[in-house]
């Protein structure tokens, strides 16, 4: 059993690294704003509690999920986006340093541009926006200067959700709930169930332990577009399919990378990795949100 702790855990990702890697391990979730009893309010941008945090509570892995993900609020308020992503990952990268934990960073795909896929974990870093800058910046800084660090590229998540804004994929059911039909059918994407990425790190850390480091992929591998994970999703709203359209690019949103496809070859060899179907899955995580 590791003591895990666990920044971000009120969050779509953080609950799920949560509720896996709590069944075999002692795990310590962190938050602030939506932070309730036994997960600890801890403002990440006081070095003070964090030192603190590390000291009471010692843990052997720190899985950092707490970031701003949405390229589109980077470009409204760039300078908080960018410390949160930045400046907070260096302080609980000198935290781990300093109690000799190991620290679990969770990247994008978006630290790439999408022209020359599919990416190896030493592909070059080529982002397209000011969130996968953020993460490559972050992961150059950790590569160089704490390279025990260990990096999880990951793709556009879902998974249980509060609501269905909450993820970048629950949210396209909610848009069709609300009579939209077009939908993006440009940007490829790789749609992953959060309790996979949560399995996968929970078997990677009982695998390979503190032989963690450097760079990992981890994604499920079904290509698919926004339309595409629309029509998947119609049947179980009772809407027909063939209703849905692609839909015009929008001009003034933060650029997209068109294929982030990312080649797992470090976590694959060791027999850690995702199988599951997204029709299956998405069906699941969106029944508690239908009214029959």
């Amino acid at each position: 059993m590791a003591k895990i702790m666990i920044s971000g855990a009120t969050g779509l990702l953080g609950r799920a690294l949560l509720k896996e890697l709590s069944k075999e391990h002692d795990t310590v979730g962190l938050g602030f704003s939506r932070a309730q009893p036994p997960i600890l309010k801890v403002d990440l941008f006081d070095k003070k509690a964090l030192q603190q945090v590390f000291s009471e509570n010692t843990p052997e892995f720190f899985i950092h999920s707490a970031a701003e993900r949405n390229p589109d609020k980077f470009d409204n308020d760039p300078e908080s986006s960018i410390k949160l992503n930045c400046a907070v990952t260096e302080q609980i990268a000198r935290c781990c340093e300093q109690f000799g934990c190991k620290l679990i960073f969770i990247s994008t795909d978006y630290v790439f541009d999408g022209r020359n896929p599919p990416y190896a974990e030493d592909a070059a870093t080529s982002p397209l926006n000011l969130y996968g800058e953020s993460k490559a910046r972050s992961e150059a800084m950790l590569l160089k200067d704490y390279p025990s660090a260990a990096i999880a590229r990951i793709p556009v998540l879902y998974g249980e959700v509060n609501a269905l804004k909450e993820s970048a994929v629950t949210i396209i059911a909610e848009q069709l709930i609300k009579g939209v039909r077009a939908f993006d059918h440009d940007s490829l994407r790789f749609p992953t169930n959060t309790a996979d990425i949560a399995r996968v790190l929970r078997q990677a850390i009982e695998v390979i332990g503190k032989e963690l480091n450097g760079v990992y992929h981890i994604s499920a591998q079904e290509m698919m577009t926004k339309l595409e994970m629309a029509k998947t999703m119609a049947p179980a709203l009772n809407i027909d399919s063939a209703t849905l359209v692609a839909a015009e690019i929008d001009e003034n949103a933060a650029p997209r990378p068109k294929d982030c496809a990312l080649k797992d070859t470090r976590l694959c060899a060791t027999g850690i990795e995702i199988d599951s179907r997204f029709s299956d899955a998405i069906n699941t995580v969106l029944a508690p949100h239908l009214s029959h």
